[in-house]
């Protein structure tokens, strides 16, 4: 029997669970909640769930699901303690930030293990989970995205003095250390010590509707399964956006359906797309498509995906249903970061 181990990161990680911020918990739990009921409908599925003491208590998940993961302050410790002898059928789906290349060290440990770690190839993962590197990966292969430096080099942009900016740690998940304002403002927020500096990047504030895709990897000679876009909702405080969930589909004039489907399709061959999910934060504005972020990491717009079909989207993830296009449902589904969902 198939065996899969589900381990979103801080839920499994007893130190990250201790420090991680509400949003972060909350979103992971989402995840981890919906991931967990798909893999459990399915037949013939042995399911681990990797949780730390504190979260087995919040979660009160079922006993024989449980694979205790001990509070070593190491990945590689974590790793070790969730993760028996793999056989060729022993899958490991994670749910990890790329922050602290969390997510990498992840992707390399368990393959090094000789798991099937369920995400895009290794250096794509590396990629991704350095904002500055995705800018020049989507640069060299001619994909549009918005202005890019690192903050060292913000006067190469030429902003003018009154636009507002937006300033992003390299390695940021979410919508965490996230700051728009003027940029000297941000240059004296952050100090002037060029190695913090060094650690974002800085683009000029876009105003359009943000926007997310997804799709998922069928394995070689496989186009991946592009999921709808979402109309993302955010809210602009002064300590930064706060991401509240999303509206599937988004609402986008019809002659741009074409032209997102081409998009995707470039993106996918960019990442060689052939295992995992990947989300895709967009902002469309004046007709134009202009990518923001790469997460090759299960997103929270998972929770409102598997609400807007029947279709179970774990089927895909394991790729037992490869060529099964999904119905969706006509109705817009409205989610929110912890996992709410409604129907229009």
């Amino acid at each position: 029997m198939p065996s899969v181990l589900l381990l979103e990161y801080f839920h499994a990680h007893e130190p990250a669970y201790t420090t991680a911020s509400p949003s972060m918990l909350t979103e992971g739990r989402a995840m981890l909640l919906a991931v967990m009921e798909d893999l459990r409908s399915l037949p013939d599925l042995h399911i681990g769930v990797a949780v730390c003491e504190s979260a087995e208590i919040e979660l009160a998940i079922n006993a024989e699901c449980v694979v205790r993961a001990d509070a070593s302050e190491s990945l590689d410790g974590l790793v070790s303690a969730v993760a028996p002898d793999p056989t060729e059928a022993d899958i490991v789906l994670a749910i990890a930030p790329e922050t602290g290349d969390v997510l990498t060290s992840l992707a390399q440990n368990f393959r090094r293990r000789g798991f099937r770690f369920l995400a895009p190839r290794t250096e794509v993962i590396e990629a991704c989970s350095d904002k500055w590197l995705t800018c020049e990966l989507l640069r060299r292969r001619g994909l549009p995205t918005i202005p890019t430096e690192l903050l060292t080099n913000a006067d190469h942009l030429t902003l003018p003095v009154d636009q507002n900016c937006v300033v992003k740690p390299r390695d940021g998940a979410g919508c965490e250390g996230i700051i728009s304002n003027k940029l000297d403002i941000i240059l004296t927020q952050l100090g002037n010590d060029s190695a913090t500096l060094q650690q974002f990047i800085v683009q000029p504030l876009v105003a359009g509707m943000p926007i997310s895709v997804a799709m998922i990897g069928q394995g070689e000679g496989h186009s991946p399964l592009f999921l709808p876009p979402t109309e993302q909702s955010l809210k602009w405080t002064d300590s930064g956006p706060k991401y509240l969930g999303g509206t599937i589909p988004a609402n986008l004039p019809a002659s741009a359906g074409e032209h997102l489907i081409q998009l995707c399709h470039s993106i996918a061959w960019a990442l060689q797309l052939e295992d995992g999910y990947v989300g895709i934060d967009m902002i469309f504005a004046e007709d134009e498509f202009l990518i923001t972020d790469i997460n090759p990491r299960l997103c929270t717009g998972y929770v409102g995906y598997r609400a807007a079909t029947n279709h179970n989207l774990m089927t895909s993830m394991l790729q037992t249903s490869v060529g099964e296009k999904p119905d969706w449902k006509t109705a817009p589904v409205a989610f929110t970061c912890n996992g709410d969902v409604t129907t229009a």
